[in-house]
């Protein structure tokens, strides 16, 4: 999810590397939107418009006493989740799965994307489905920082907080001021960068062995065609400011909190922030599955699934 675009987006002057000569040949790869034509094409799941745009989502078992609400990363969307949110519907718990704003399909609206803009969007759609008790919240890659966030605002409404190879718990340092807008000239030199070009097929590298995954980066291709899409990946990328003050009031809150790594992530490299986080969250429980990368949940489904369900969500009170 994120290494394919990882080089060209830390810093703003290398979102033009590698462009092409003559701008003026640029024909925009952008070219689904999402409107109410759109929507009525998608035949899986629900929208429900919130104060930012419609938002996607899949909620079944709504009536269960145990809530599984799973929040994906950095660019691939909810289908992302497919192998856990069908695991926990078959053990009868409730599962809420969505595409976070500026990604899969729901809206992309021109706003700034931070993690101010995804924990109200977590928020409202909770509280559009009239979800009032305390959930089990998972948030894989990126949208570790969300449940970070949104953990650090409504501490109440967590039951267990659930870390899959997170981010959010690398150092961050420097006296940078948010919110950054992005231009529409960056919007266009990454469109033609090769970062741009290689994200599809560089999603098969957040796999420790991708053979079992064939098609993967093609799934991926339909969602680049969506437009506002890389205005999104690059202003969540460049307003991503430290969780540190929000991770260690979480530690404070005494909500029981998770985390898995796959022991072979080249992409949030568990040895670069093990301190960052043993230090914010030092009750954190961690859990290194073996021959897995940035997907443990893809790659060693049966190992996640019994730490998930046999030893956090059963355990639940």
């Amino acid at each position: 999810m994120l290494r394919s675009i990882l080089a060209c987006c830390m810093l703003v002057s290398l979102i033009s590397c590698a462009t092409k000569e003559n701008p003026n040949d640029f024909i925009d790869p952008e070219t689904v939107i999402k409107n109410d034509a759109f929507r009525a094409s998608v035949k899986t799941g629900n929208f429900t418009k919130l104060s930012e745009g419609f938002t996607y989502y899949e909620f079944e078992n709504q009536d269960a006493d145990t809530l599984l609400v799973m929040v994906h990363g950095f660019s691939v969307p909810s289908y992302i989740w497919d192998s856990t949110y069908h695991a926990a519907l078959s053990r009868g718990y409730g599962a809420l799965r969505y595409d976070v704003f500026g990604r899969g399909y729901s809206d992309n609206p021109d706003v700034v994307y931070d993690v101010a803009l995804y924990s109200n969007q977590l928020r409202e759609l909770l509280d559009a489905l009239h979800i009032n008790k305390k959930i089990n919240l998972l948030g894989l890659s990126y949208g570790g920082r969300i449940i970070s966030a949104f953990a650090f605002q409504y501490p109440e409404r967590i039951q267990n907080l659930i870390y899959v190879d997170p981010a959010g718990f690398e150092t961050i340092t420097g006296d940078a001021e948010y919110p950054v807008m992005v231009s529409e000239e960056e919007i266009q030199d990454f469109k033609q960068s090769e970062s741009y070009s290689t994200m599809a097929s560089g999603q098969m590298g957040d796999f420790y062995d991708a053979t079992p995954f064939d098609g993967w980066d093609k799934r991926y291709e339909e969602m680049m065609k969506f437009k506002g899409f890389v205005r999104a990946l690059l202003s969540t990328r460049m307003n991503s400011p430290s969780l540190e003050n929000e991770q260690k009031r979480i530690s404070a809150s005494g909500i029981p909190v998770f985390a898995f790594w796959g022991e072979h992530d080249t992409v949030v490299k568990l040895d670069e922030v093990r301190t960052n986080l043993m230090e914010r969250i030092p009750k954190v429980e961690l859990f290194v599955l073996p021959n897995a990368g940035h997907l443990p949940h893809m790659e060693q489904t049966t190992m996640f699934n019994s730490i998930l369900f046999d030893q956090i969500i059963c355990c639940a009170h």
